[in-house]
């Protein structure tokens, strides 16, 4: 259907104009775009301009973002995974990097202690005294390095009784 000027064909004044703003941009199409990429260039150019897009478009892909894959499982599923089968190196890199920051080594241990069944309301405060002990808490030996250093506890309640080395954390149990 073509907007004709007519009134008198059977469309409410809104329908018309919408139908009317349609062919207007399908015969400029090409001009528009050509305006908005103006406009564009310009409005970035301001330091300041650029600075409140950049927050806006994080903002706005943060929400857009999670609707979208809640709605779109299925997709989202195929674009992570042919994400990661185009950047399979760049992620292994990353992966590798990550470990070796001190959060990630931190939360490694504190989900290690919790497959153990370790119970404890505040594991910051044990992960900082683990890690700022620097001696047996039985025989009061200095640790060799970090694996010589245990967390014990009792294995039914998961209560927390010592950080001890090696070989005092054996002859516990």
């Amino acid at each position: 259907m073509e907007f004709d000027g007519n009134i008198s064909s059977g469309l409410t004044k809104e329908q018309k104009l919408k139908l009317y703003q349609k062919e207007y941009y399908a015969k400029n199409k090409e001009k528009m775009k050509a305006y908005q990429r103006d406009y564009q260039k310009t409005w970035l150019a301001k330091p300041e301009n650029k600075e409140w897009k950049k927050g806006y478009m994080a903002e706005y892909s943060k929400h857009y973002g999670k609707i979208w894959r809640k709605e779109n499982p299925e997709k989202w599923k195929a674009s992570l995974k042919k994400y990661q089968d185009t950047h399979k190196e760049e992620i292994k890199d990353y992966q590798q990097r990550w470990r070796n920051t001190m959060k990630a080594k931190k939360m490694m241990r504190i989900g290690n202690w919790k497959q153990l069944g370790i119970e404890d309301t505040d594991f910051d405060l044990v992960y900082d005294t683990y890690i700022n002990t620097k001696e047996c808490m039985i025989c009061g030996n200095k640790f060799k390095n970090s694996l010589d250093r245990h967390l014990d506890h009792d294995h039914e309640s998961g209560e927390i009784r010592f950080i001890c080395c090696r070989s005092c954390n054996i002859n516990l149990l």
